[in-house]
């Protein structure tokens, strides 16, 4: 694989990235002799171009975060789910960042917002320019409307004819990313991760519409669906790629895992190709970040096995979003930027400004000089006050996580570190965010002095209930995301890689008494309970008759007949009956 990084000297929308220095000289003789196949499709050990499509403007202490005007002045503050716009020279983005909450338009001009507010979130239907989203994750165009994944609002929103309207507002859970698919019956749906609820739906894209469950079991997030081979890939848990096969109307037949977890390093995003037979993702293979490649077209005994190829490593922060342009070249998003990465294969329009006509200059002609008047003493007006600028109210919620302790490793400090890493993952995971913030409680009555150097200090501190059986970990929710919903998603959680991590404990001699782990369903009153089994989130409590009482009664019941049959068969032989006529007394 190599990278291409070049210049233009004709004017361009386009900017193209400076590699590091001992790239750039091993790149430069790679362009000098190596020429592209017109047909090449994103293949490991090709040549690639990665240009600047839009750069946001750097803007630290800004008040404002979210600003509309071309590449350099504008600002993509924290970029969501990409989509194509009307053609490929057009990404439509959700931007959540700087206090807004917005659907926005990239294209070579620039970046401009078409609907939502910069400044302000909540749930407000009507003009484009009045309706307000809280978090949008992912916007979609199909047939002259936009659909919006508006996630802490819980619905799907509709854009069209300048308007703003709700599309799905019942039974929704954090949705994070949408997808239109036109199935072969001619039935144009939506496809929903509903990864609240832990399932995918979709929706007929209709004026009346309803809501159908497709999959459970998982947390959903990007989706992808092969038109070719009927498949949909769905991330799953954020760390799993899985294809579901759609040939059934509704309900799946079967789905299987692509590539091998502990090899793929899933990081975020997933692209399928226009081809169809290459799904790309961005990940971290040690330690290195890249945009990795798998293949579609396995079988599903094969594809579990599969570890990815790098195709393009990628130094220019974490994406958050790969929108394939065509089988020649794709758009690259991170929080703030877009790039498009492409083979020599394909060249952007570019639109020349036109030159305005030259008109002659006309010869003025010569007017006699006014006789002189004096000049009017101006009216002094007072300055008028000086609009202060808005500001920006960020509203985040509260949420706790508690855990029986004896389920945890709460001796050794070294392993409560690394299990924290693996719960705040699971966090993460659950509010489908990184923008939030751990509670860890001081561990002494009197705080320290102000000038005390406390930025070496490591100790990660939590809560216990009265009696220590409890262990209580505290949560501020990603912004706009309320209490009640951050709760909602802690306790749907499946808490995956926590699980993981104390299962590879009880492996171990030292650690195999750590009792299940589960989360404990408590809010307020987490402190003062005990714990018992019962109070696990999920918990079913056992049938009165376990598998012991209802071999006993089985047993009894058996001796019982047979007790019956043993005596019936004594009476009944002859002797027993000759003998029983005898002692019966003479009328």
């Amino acid at each position: 694989m190599d990278v291409m990084f070049s210049r233009r000297t004709s004017p361009a929308p386009f900017r193209a990235i400076p590699p590091p220095l001992p790239l750039l000289l091993g790149v430069m003789v790679v362009v000098a002799c190596v020429a592209l196949p017109a047909g090449a499709q994103f293949n490991v050990g090709q040549q690639f171009v990665v240009e600047e499509f839009f750069i946001s403007r750097s803007c630290a202490g800004c008040s404002q975060g979210q600003t509309d005007g071309p590449s350099g002045e504008g600002t993509l503050f924290t970029a969501a789910g990409g989509s194509l716009g009307k053609d490929a020279s057009t990404l439509l983005l959700c931007d959540y960042g700087g206090g807004g909450s917005s659907v926005r338009l990239v294209n070579k001009s620039g970046i401009y917002t078409i609907a939502g507010s910069r400044t302000k979130r909540g749930y407000q239907n009507g003009p484009v320019t009045m309706a307000l989203f809280n978090v949008p994750r992912a916007v979609v165009l199909e047939a002259e409307a936009l659909y919006v994944a508006d996630s802490a609002n819980n619905a799907i929103r509709e854009v069209a004819n300048g308007m703003v309207s709700s599309f799905i507002t019942q039974g929704l859970l954090g949705p994070s990313y949408i997808k239109p698919y036109s199935r072969p019956n001619n039935a144009h749906d939506l496809f929903v991760s509903d990864t609240g609820k832990s399932r995918i739906i979709f929706a007929p894209l209709q004026a009346q519409t309803f809501i159908t469950v497709f999959i459970t079991g998982f947390q959903p997030d990007v989706l992808q669906i092969s038109d070719k081979s009927r498949l949909m890939f769905a991330i799953c848990n954020s760390t799993k790629i899985l294809a579901i096969n759609m040939q059934e109307a509704t309900t799946p037949k079967e789905y299987w895992q692509v590539g091998d977890v502990d090899c793929t390093g899933y990081q975020s995003s997933l692209m399928l190709t226009a081809e169809e037979d290459k799904l790309l993702y961005y990940g971290i293979l040690k330690g290195v970040p890249s945009i990795m490649s798998l293949p579609t077209t396995k079988t599903k005994v094969e594809a579990p096995k599969l570890c990815p190829e790098v195709l393009l490593p990628w130094p220019y922060g974490p994406i958050v979003s790969l929108v394939s342009i065509n089988k020649h070249a794709f758009y690259v998003v991170t929080v703030s930027n877009v790039y498009i990465v492409h083979d020599g294969s394909y060249h952007p329009t570019v639109t020349p400004t036109p030159t305005p006509p030259l008109t002659p200059t006309p010869t003025p002609e010569v007017t006699p000089t006014p006789p002189l008047t004096p000049t009017p003493t101006p009216e002094v007006t007072p300055t008028p006050p000086l609009t202060p600028s808005p500001t920006i109210t960020i509203v985040r919620g509260f949420a706790l996580a508690a855990f029986p302790a004896k389920s945890l490793p709460i001796k050794d400090m070294r392993l409560m570190h690394e299990l924290f890493s693996w719960i705040m993952k699971d966090v993460g995971i659950a509010f489908d965010s990184t923008d939030f913030f751990a509670v860890f409680p001081p561990d002494r009555k009197v705080l320290v002095p102000g000038d005390v150097n406390v930025s070496t200090w490591n100790n990660l501190t939590v809560r216990f209930n009265w009696d220590n059986s409890i262990v209580i970990t505290e949560y501020y929710t990603p912004e706009g995301m309320t209490s009640e919903e951050g709760q909602a998603r802690l306790f749907a959680s499946p808490w995956y890689w926590t699980r993981k991590f104390l299962d590879s404990l009880r492996k171990t001699v030292a650690w195999k008494d750590l009792e299940a782990f589960c989360m404990v369903n408590c809010v307020e009153h987490c402190e003062t309970i005990s714990f018992d089994k019962s109070e696990c989130v999920g918990y079913v409590r056992p049938p009165v008759c376990n598998d012991v009482c209802v071999g006993a009664v089985v047993s009894s019941v058996i001796l019982g007949a047979t007790g019956i049959a043993l005596i019936a068969l004594m009476i009944g032989s002859p002797a027993n009956v000759r003998s029983a006529v005898i002692l019966v007394p003479p009328m």
